[in-house]
This record gives C-alpha cells, structure tokens and sequence, in this order.
C-alpha cells in the first residue's frame, strides 16, 4: 500500500516569510527615517549656531578695542540670530574671549539639541557648537580730494549760456576799493519791467579800468568798457545783475546819484527759466557775473566774500561740506591702530599728509585747502594716493585703502606718467553720457586704479553730485577692486564715508 505525505501549500510559506521581512524592513525603515529627523535637526542647529557666531563676532570686532562694548554687541547679535538654537537647545552658552592683538575677538556657543527619535539608540541629544574670530583690520588710507574749480559751483547761480560764467557776489579789490554793491532802498514785488534801483555803491559797474574789471569781474572782463556794457559773442549779456532769486539787465547808470535803471524779471539763460519779480529788502546784496582767472586769483576765490583763510573762507559749495565731511571721515578710524594720508588734485595732485597716526594733523592739512581751482586730474589724484601709501609709514601688515571723491568727470591727463608730483598735462574733452566715450583722461583714471589694485591697494570712488558719470566712476572702482558710492548732495556724504568704513574696517578670520 502506498501512503501519501502532506504537504502545505507553497504560497502559504512565502506569504509568512515575506510578512516577516516586510515587518522587519518597516521598524528598519521608520528607524532611518526617526535618525534622519534627528540628524537634520542636528545639522540645521549647527548651521544656524555659525550663521550666529560669525554675525556675533562681526559686529562685535566693529567696538574693539573696547571690550565691555564688543561684548554686549556679540550678545545682541547672537540673540537676534539665534532663534533656534535658544528655544530648542539645552546648557545654551555663548563665550567671548580676545586671542593676542587688542583688535580680535573670538565668539564661541555651545548648546544641548535634545533628540526625538534618536533616544532609542541611546542618545538623548547632540552636543553643538561653533566658534568665529573676527579682526577689526589695521589700515593705511590715502584720503584723495577733488578741489577742482566746480568745487565751488553750487554756491554760486548759472545765469549765461557759456558754462564759465557764475553769478556770485565777489570780493572787491580795484585800487581804492568799492564798497560791495547792497540795496540802499527795497523793491517792491509790483512794479514795472523796467525800474530805478538806489544802490549805495555804483562804481564797480561804471568802472573803465581794465585791471579793475579783470580783478573784479574775471579775464573776460580785461576791457576799459564797463561791466554794464560790455557782451561777448552771445556768451553773456552786458550789465546781468542778480538780487536774491529775481535776475535783473542795467539799461542806465546815473553814478551820481547811485542808481541803475535796470529791466526786471529777465530769463536765466542757462536753464532757459525766466525769473520772476519778487520783493528785495533793503541791504540785499547786488551780484554780478564773473568767470576765468583774474591777476589777483581764481574764479572761485575772487567768487567769494572773504579772503581765504583756514579761519574764514567762501562759500565755496560743495567744497566746504566736502572738506567737513573728509574731516568726518578721519574719525571713524582709530589711530591706535590706523594711518590717514591726505592728497588733493585738480589740473595736478598734490601730496598734503603723509601716512601719519595724527588725525588733527590730517584734519588741519584739509583746512589748509584754502579754494577749488583748476580741472579734474583724477588718474593723477588715484597715482598720488597711490605714492602715500607706498611712501613713508607704510606697513606690511596694513590693508591698504584709497579713497577718491570728485563731482566732476576726467578731463585732465599726465603726460610724463603717474609716479611723480610733476604733471605734464594734457587736456581733454569730457564725455556727456554713459556708456562715456574713451579718453586719454578717462583710461588713465582705470589703468591707475588697476595699477594700485595691483601693488594691493583697494580703490574706493565716490561722486558727488550730478556732474558725475556713474558708468566712469564704478570702472576704476571695479578696476581698483572696490566700490563706487553715489552722493547725489553732500548730505549723503557721511553715507558714503561711513560704508566704506564700515567695509574695510572687519573681516572674518575664522
């Protein structure tokens, strides 16, 4: 007889087997899948303790060497950028310590992340932490100011269609001397185009000497016929006075009686705007046009009230405020590490201050600038800088700044070179828009940038006003590797000095 052996079905046993893998694969999963929580967890509070620490010691480095201030701007930081850190993470600790140099700081934090999932295996959290170092950095800076003649343009109106005449109220100084021209009695707002005005001086628009003129009025003005006679070829009209905003044209002199018979309300040629008739007080000043050189001086020194001198002087605007705001600028260092010099150009630049720890010193060179004259060698400014900063004082260690301010565009070039104080100067024209068209001028200001990044110097531009082309100005900043900062009025001077300032003063060490 034979016998039959049972057997279980084949599908029953893989259906077991593949049950139990499943189960087993699944905890394995979901385990990976806890950890990778965890571990995430872990990553994102590394990630954010750096972010914290570098922001931290950044900050903090900006108040050194004060310590006591650089610890309470660390804290401040690390709160601000924290977040995560502080509301997940246990024995939360920030820690900082000043390694050798009065100017570092390290910041350091530590932290407990408890973990979720990860306790399974044993661990409760992860121990993270991060450290940053940052320096404030020693520096050596060559200050370089534009004291070209449109230095002085915005204190004095525009009134003709040659771009050289200024409306200003002068300093007087014919042989014998004329009072300065006021209004001995007011105008009235309502009146007739054509008036008679009470001034309680006449001459200097009556006066037939040459040199007088020349030294009252301007090198077009050399002429023995007087000022309220005398036009030039449509460039200016003969006898244009201003009082206050209101634009006037003598028609008639009676010098006896200090009188002019003059036409109200005549339109500023410049900007094709008429003016119109407004009330002038008693004792307003007179102004009159004048433009060039004179023989006793520059358009914008003869423009002004007053001789110049470091204690009185102009106005000269934006010069004045360029000169306050360079001034400024000196104070945001520290002389206990850094070193300031001071150049200026025009036609030529000048060396005024070698590297010096003296900041009084550098400041009293920039009051010693008495006027703006002359055009806008910038490529000669930018190899001047360049010179102090490879000149007496300079330091291995230093991180080496060159800062360059103009409100003009690049008309002047060197023939000879860049590496000297002397100029053989070659004049150019300037371009009118951007893209700008190239000059010898123009490339000479990128090239020596480029010269300066070169040997290491860092080329920062600022433009002032709206006399600037931003496209040339961020071409030498880009060529010297720095950046170019626009102060559309002086007001945003300060603005500009202070971001690079701010810029060149801390770095990240660690």
């Amino acid at each position: 007889m034979s016998g039959k052996v049972r057997t279980r079905p084949q599908d029953e046993s893989e259906a077991g087997a593949t049950l139990v893998l499943f189960a087993a694969g699944l905890i394995a999963f979901l385990g990976i899948v806890a950890l990778s929580i965890d571990v995430g967890r872990l990553l994102w509070a590394r990630t954010q303790m750096q972010a914290a620490v570098d922001a931290a010691a950044l900050a903090a480095a900006q108040s050194m060497p004060s310590q006591t201030d650089a610890a309470n701007k660390a804290s401040e930081y690390w709160i601000a950028n924290s977040g995560f850190i502080r509301s997940q993470g246990d024995n939360v600790q920030l820690a900082v310590s000043y390694p050798a140099g009065n100017k570092a700081i390290r910041v350091r934090a530590d932290a407990d992340i408890p973990t979720w999932f990860a306790r399974i295996f044993g661990i409760n959290n992860w121990h993270v932490w991060a450290e940053g170092d940052a320096e404030s950095q020693v520096l050596d800076i060559a200050v370089v100011l534009d004291i070209s003649g449109s230095m002085c343009f915005d204190s004095y109106t525009q009134t003709e269609s040659g771009s050289s005449y200024r409306m200003s109220p002068g300093r007087l100084t014919p042989a014998g001397g004329f009072a300065f021209p006021r209004l001995a009695a007011s105008i009235p707002a309502s009146t007739g185009s054509s008036i008679t005005i009470t001034l309680n001086d006449v001459r200097i628009f009556t006066s037939t000497s040459s040199s007088t003129n020349r030294s009252n009025f301007g090198t077009s003005w050399n002429s023995t016929t007087p000022y309220w006679q005398r036009s030039s070829s449509g460039n200016f009209r003969a006898g244009i006075i201003q009082i206050d905003n209101e634009i006037f044209q003598i028609t008639a002199v009676n010098a006896a009686a200090k009188q002019l018979t003059v036409t109200r309300a005549r339109t500023n040629q410049s900007t094709g705007v008429p003016t119109v008739m407004q009330a002038h007080a008693a004792n307003a000043e007179v102004w009159a046009n004048r433009t060039g050189y004179s023989s006793t001086g520059d358009y914008c020194n003869q423009a002004s009230y007053y001789q110049a001198t470091t204690s009185q002087n102009g106005p000269h605007q934006p010069f004045d405020s360029a000169i306050s705001n360079a001034q400024y600028f000196t104070t945001l260092f520290d002389p206990a590490y850094d070193k300031i010099g001071l150049a200026s150009y025009s036609t030529s630049a000048t060396n005024r201050r070698t590297l010096t720890s003296d900041f009084a010193n550098v400041r009293s060179a920039m009051d010693s600038i008495l006027y703006p004259v002359g055009s806008t060698n910038i490529a000669h400014g930018i190899g001047m800088g360049r010179q102090i900063l490879d000149g007496s004082g300079k330091r291995a260690n230093a991180v080496r700044v060159l800062v360059i301010l103009t409100d003009g565009i690049p008309n002047v070039s060197c023939s000879n070179g860049y590496n000297s104080s002397s100029c053989s100067t070659v004049n150019h024209s300037s371009p009118s828009s951007c893209p700008a068209t190239a000059t010898g001028a123009v490339n000479d200001s990128i090239n020596q940038a480029a010269v300066a990044r070169a040997a290491d110097i860092i080329v920062f531009t600022i433009g002032l006003g709206d006399g600037v082309l931003d496209c040339i100005l961020e071409d030498i900043a880009a060529a010297g590797g720095g950046t170019y900062y626009k102060a559309p009025t002086t007001a945003e001077l300060d603005d500009a000095f202070e971001a690079i300032a701010a810029q060149t003063h801390i770095a990240l060490v660690r």
